[in-house]
């Protein structure tokens, strides 16, 4: 079931226009779009999160995990009130 949902976080990720990918601080790979976010090797989930969380921050939404396969976590940018 994660498996299925990480797949399809990522074909949706990559038939955006607007995807991005950067390098967090320890070489993470982060790539994302306006909803949705994934870290891929971070050192623990605390670390992935932070850069989730601050990724979405700069969209003006927060980070909701939605699931971690090997060294890619995946998560949701929603919106906050």
């Amino acid at each position: 079931m994660k498996r299925t949902l990480l797949i399809a976080l990522l074909v949706a990720g990559c038939s955006s226009s607007n995807l991005e990918t950067s390098r967090g601080p320890n070489g993470e790979t982060i790539t994302g779009n306006a909803v949705s976010v994934q870290v891929t090797n971070a050192t623990n989930a605390q670390a992935a999160f932070s850069l989730a969380e601050s990724y979405c921050r700069d969209k003006r939404r927060a980070a909701r995990f939605v699931a971690q396969t090997g060294t890619t976590a995946a998560f949701d940018c929603v919106k906050t009130e």
